[in-house]
């Protein structure tokens, strides 16, 4: 038995967010708000990249319309004699590896005319094969994957009828950008929208924290209303809540107001129970004088004393605004050695002997609280013993260890719990009313 007021009340485990109904309401909002950002990232991101890709795609179309208009043939009459001058408007087209590059095919995919900056590229069979398959007037936009020979490119290609008084001929007009501006576009974009959407989420957590700190004020006050009642500050919770706990605090009240009505009728009860026996002890203490019982009227004259300690304890306790007493020192090897000379005696016939391990150390509690919790263990342990009891006393800083140990049967792990609940009893051949380990567990409480 741990006398320790400390060990009484057990919070359950847990990490202070998982405990905290702010900190989960918090943590929950965070994760919904990072999702729903991250999604919108993603779709803003896929969107930007799909725009970037349309604006190569219009970009390279304007340059091949530069490249048709920079177009003529060496002989009017002729449409298979069509030549570009080398330096064209363009200065990327001119410029050996800027990354725009233009090319011309004929009809048969034979290269005609590339500008000064493709005088580097080299295409592969399939890649060429790849440029093709259009109408004329239409247009075939695409990427080519990096290769030996050249960068990841984007293509797009134009297929035109050129006709002259002796006929027509295909041309395949083709404008290649390799990936660097588009990547650059897509980094810059990409860097922005994540910082500003991290940005958000931040702002939007931290706005969310103020809400919820301002929304769940009331049960913090709620929170602080209890404890000034649980000190004694306040008998009641008197503030002004809002209507979604309103009604939980008026149901409280309306407990702590019955259990007041309920506890000024146990010590009514109490105080008149007794009361009444202080009449009968009187008497008893009387007869105890007569000359006849000198051969008993010592340990008469104890008993009744003790019961009148009892009597006046529990008077005490019955008109006590608290029920938390706490006495003077006590010290305990005196106690225990009484104790354990009274049992002694009383169970004489059974031949119970006790042995005390106690050290001379003092407590901070009432004696009768000590005595009440050390006589009830004692007198159990005598009862349902054979014939050997022992009991150790240790004590640390505020809390004390009381051991009691006896030959018996013990108590089964099962029952440990329900032997301590008042008028349980787990033996109805021995005499009592199953209070004993319930008192000593209210006053270890």
């Amino acid at each position: 038995m741990l006398l320790d007021a400390a060990a009484v009340v057990k919070a359950p485990a847990g990490n202070a967010v998982s405990g905290s109904l702010r900190g989960r309401m918090l943590l929950s909002a965070g994760l919904v708000l990072m999702v729903f950002l991250g999604i919108m990232g993603a779709v803003l991101d896929n969107a930007f990249r799909l725009s970037a890709e349309e604006a190569e795609s219009e970009r390279l179309l304007l340059h091949i319309y530069a490249l048709i208009a920079a177009s003529d043939e060496a002989d009017a009459s002729d449409a298979s004699s069509l030549y570009l001058p080398e330096a064209l408007q363009e200065p990327h087209f001119n410029n050996p590896g800027s990354g725009l590059y233009g090319l011309v095919l004929d009809a048969d995919g034979q290269e005609i005319w590339r500008s000064l900056s493709a005088l580097g590229l080299n295409l592969e069979a399939g890649e060429l094969t790849r440029l093709d398959g259009v109408q004329a007037g239409q247009e075939n936009f695409g990427q080519l994957d990096a290769g030996s020979h050249h960068e990841a490119l984007f293509f797009l290609s134009y297929r035109i009828i050129w006709q002259s008084t002796e006929g027509e001929a295909s041309y395949l007009f083709v404008a290649l950008q390799d990936f660097g501006p588009y990547r650059q576009s897509v980094a810059a974009f990409r860097n922005n929208l994540w910082g500003w959407l991290i940005a958000g989420v931040i702002l939007l957590v931290g706005l969310q924290a103020a809400i919820m700190y301002w929304g769940l004020m009331p049960l913090s006050e709620l929170e602080t209303d209890l404890h000034a009642i649980e000190e004694g500050e306040e008998e009641y919770l008197n503030g002004v809540y809002p209507r979604e706990i309103a009604g939980v605090t008026r149901s409280l009240n309306l407990l702590l107001s019955d259990e007041r009505r309920q506890r000024e009728k146990y010590r009514n009860t109490l105080a008149d129970l007794a009361h009444s026996l202080k009449t009968p002890l009187s008497i008893l203490k009387n007869e105890a004088s007569r000359p006849e019982l000198n051969a008993v009227s010592g340990t008469l004259d104890d008993q009744v004393d003790r019961m009148n300690e009892i009597v006046s304890y529990q008077l005490e306790r019955a008109v006590a605004s608290s029920s938390l007493l706490y006495g003077a020192t006590v010290e305990l090897q005196p106690l225990a050695t009484k104790l354990k000379e009274v049992l002694e005696r009383a169970y004489q016939d059974k031949g119970v002997e006790i042995t005390v391990d106690v050290a001379p150390l003092t407590f901070s509690a009432d004696e009768r609280d000590i005595y009440e919790v050390l006589g009830n263990l004692l007198d159990n342990a005598c009862k349902y013993g054979r014939s050997r009891v022992f009991l150790r006393i240790v004590g640390e800083e505020r809390k004390l260890s009381l051991v009691v140990e006896d030959d018996g049967p013990g108590i089964a792990v099962a029952d440990r719990e329900r032997v301590l609940e008042r008028g349980a009893r787990l033996d109805s051949l021995e005499r009592g009313q199953g209070i004993g380990l319930a008192v000593v567990a209210e006053i270890a409480d």
